[in-house]
């Protein structure tokens, strides 16, 4: 019986499709009721093995028909038939992580039978399918109409631009300009408006330059807006100077993103004094001319930002979301000037917390104002809401205390079983070495995968598993041990699987690390390339565990990373300092291939070695200098007094290198608690 086929099934509709099938084993009433276990025996191609399912769904048992007709469709689907894979669906009506995972498997056997419009239709209208995933199939069928150049019918098959995502809805526009008609030039036009990068995809398409002629300033301001949006500040600033007054704010921003914060304020400036958000952008202008002057000029400046920032909270409306970052450049500004307890009711609002550089400003009312919030009954400590910032808080406010006898809150953080930099250097202070934690010998326990998933693994189905597994823990949100059941059941390498392992268990990530199975923590800082590791650290005088720790945060040991910026490997070299620092490493050739691991790993561990001598044998400084540069370390190196502590790395004025510094030396003790315990602890000399 070839119910199977599609060929058989085009444009039929599946309530025919279905009743035929009814039909048919409705003559085969004297054969046994066919039953699930006999179902999971059967061998053969997945059409066959889609039919087993099928004979359970339609004749077997009241209790086994819904579960057997979801394998019926999967397995049809497998079969390229996804008429018949449909119906499995409508019959089984999947729900939570299962209805994705059903979506997606039609969608594919839609695609690789080269189904018409109709099929996709009417799988678009399946009763399980969410609003969403009816566009979302729409949409692909469309694309997929589309590369066989059946155009009008990709067309009509396009669900409405209101059911889309706004990520979707470029996609929409280019199946859409490919029409030719009018419908197509307005889409070619709302392209090089809104999506000026996608518009390159459209080979037919006249040039952006012949269609942005006609720009109206409004279509200017937008186009400019969707140039800053995608990251490209250049294109930004050149449509914003064509948008007039709807183009001062977003060619401010982008003189921002260009570090030109003197032309930021005179576009700022060129917005009026009512308008709030131009007040903004001066305080924003006048932050980066603070932190780039020199220490002298650096009070004024600050004091500059903070009139702005005041004055933006004063024109902008309380309901404006532009309000938090106000109050955040507020409080920067006041922290740095020395005005402490001004700065903290700024950073209590819940919105403030959203903001970017929240964290960045409460580490510095942490380290700057421990002494003088400690009289004032509000310190940093109650105002960060990241883990790093309640210790770094506490740290500070510790060491204070620590001057007058009280040493209980360094030997807290000490003792915590979280080797991160608080509590190294508190036990620096108490003239410890390092900071000790035991890791449990125990095997993790993890959740195993839901009850519906029992029959999918039953036909060796994992991968299958692993999808409708991963969407209903997302649907379901935050921290879930079942996580770590997912990540070990799918095998993930270490670039995608991290991350969800610190859902499954959060300690990963905040701490403490104290007791957590090895076999988890191995799973969290896993270790590839061990000879290759330990050959290049001997080679080069690095800590094995801190090269490691380097890589676990540069590339999470995919040695195809490639950055935007063009850093490859492990290490994330850039091919032009690799090749200068080759040239110090005997029999290393200059034009090595950076995506072989041995190599790269030689020439980081060697730059590392590299920034450390220069820097008075200060790792941290390394490190520092690894991720931005030797001339913005230096110049925070000497302000130190070259004091390779708490003062130093705190004082590191790039966000981006300072949490760099702070995450690798957590990653680097890690890697030496689990792999080379018998090395020395921080600061590893």
């Amino acid at each position: 019986m070839a119910i199977l086929k599609h060929s058989e099934f085009s444009g039929f509709p599946v309530r025919a499709v279905f009743s035929l099938i009814v039909a048919v084993l409705s003559a085969c009433r004297a054969t046994p009721v066919p039953t699930l276990a006999q179902a999971f025996q059967a061998k053969g191609d997945p059409a066959a093995r889609a039919k087993a399912f099928m004979q359970v769904a339609v004749r077997g048992r009241e209790s086994e028909k819904l579960r057997a007709a979801f394998l019926w469709g999967l397995f049809a689907c497998d079969a390229r038939a996804p008429v018949a894979g449909l119906a499995g669906f409508n019959v089984a009506r999947p729900d939570g992580g299962r209805t994705r995972l059903a979506a997606r498997r039609l969608e594919e056997a839609l695609e690789a039978s080269r189904s018409p419009a109709t099929a996709w239709t009417v799988a678009a209208g399946a009763p399980w399918l969410s609003d969403d995933g009816r566009a979302h199939l729409r949409l692909r069928g469309a694309e997929a109409l589309s590369l066989r150049g059946e155009t009008a019918a990709a067309i009509e098959l396009l669900p409405g631009f209101g059911t889309l995502r706004r990520e979707d809805v470029p996609r929409a526009l280019v199946l859409v300009a490919r029409g030719g008609d009018v419908a197509g030039a307005q889409a070619q036009r709302r392209l090089a408006v809104e999506f000026p990068q996608q518009l390159a995809g459209l080979a037919s398409a006249p040039s952006l330059e012949r269609l942005a002629a006609g720009f109206t300033e409004g279509e200017w301001a937008v186009h400019a807006r969707a140039w800053l949006e995608a990251g490209q500040a250049v294109p930004a600033l050149r449509a914003a100077e064509r948008a007039g007054s709807a183009g001062f704010i977003i060619a401010a921003r982008a003189s921002l993103r260009l570090h030109r914060p003197s032309a930021a304020l005179v576009w700022a400036a060129r917005g009026g004094k009512r308008c709030g958000e131009c007040w903004v952008e001066r305080a924003e202008a006048q932050r980066q001319l603070a932190w780039g002057a020199a220490p002298k000029e650096r009070s004024r400046t600050f004091g500059e930002m903070l009139g702005s920032a005041v004055r933006a909270s004063e024109v902008l409306p309380v309901t404006d979301p532009l309000r938090p970052r106000a109050e955040l450049l507020q409080a920067e500004a006041l922290v740095e000037l020395g005005r402490f307890a001004e700065a903290a009711p700024h950073l209590a609002g819940d919105a403030v917390v959203s903001q970017a550089r929240f964290e960045w400003v409460c580490r510095r009312l942490a380290m700057l104002g421990a002494g003088a919030l400690r009289t004032t009954g509000q310190p940093a400590a109650e105002l960060a809401r990241s883990t790093r910032g309640r210790r770094l808080a506490a740290f500070w406010l510790a060491r204070q205390r620590a001057r007058r006898g009280d040493v209980s809150g360094l030997e807290a953080l000490a003792t915590s079983g979280f080797p991160d930099l608080p509590a190294q250097w508190a036990a620096r202070v108490l003239a410890r070495q390092g900071v000790t934690v035991a890791v449990s010998e125990d095997r993790s326990v993890v959740q195993p995968p839901p009850a519906w998933a029992g029959d999918l693994m039953a036909v060796g189905r994992v991968a299958d598993v692993v999808m409708g597994w991963r969407a209903d823990l997302e649907a379901s949100g935050g921290p879930s041990p079942g996580w770590l059941g997912l990540v070990r059941l799918a095998e993930m390498p270490p670039l995608e699987g991290i991350s969800l392992l610190v859902r499954g268990e959060p300690r990963l990530l905040s701490g403490p690390w104290q007791g957590l199975p090895r076999d988890l923590m191995e799973r969290y800082l896993p270790l590839p390339w061990r000879s290759e590791v330990e050959s290049a650290a001997r080679r080069a005088g690095v800590p094995a565990w801190l090269l490691a720790g380097l890589v676990r945060q540069e590339s999470a040991w995919n040695p195809r990373a490639h950055s935007a910026a063009g850093a490859l490997g492990l290490a994330q070299l850039l091919p032009a300092v690799a090749a200068e620092t080759a040239r110090e490493v005997p029999g290393l050739a200059p034009t090595v291939d950076l995506f072989d691991p041995s190599r790269n790993l030689i020439l980081g561990a060697t730059l590392l070695a590299r920034w450390r001598a220069s820097f008075s044998g200060s790792w941290t400084a390394a490190l520092a200098s690894y991720d931005a540069g030797e001339k913005r370390v230096r110049e925070v190196w000497e302000a130190a007094s070259r004091d390779d502590g708490p003062t130093f790395v705190e004082a590191l004025e790039i966000p981006e290198t300072w949490d760099y510094v702070h995450r690798v030396v957590l990653l680097a003790e890690g890697y030496r608690i689990l792999y080379w315990p018998e090395g020395k602890a921080y600061p590893w000399t």
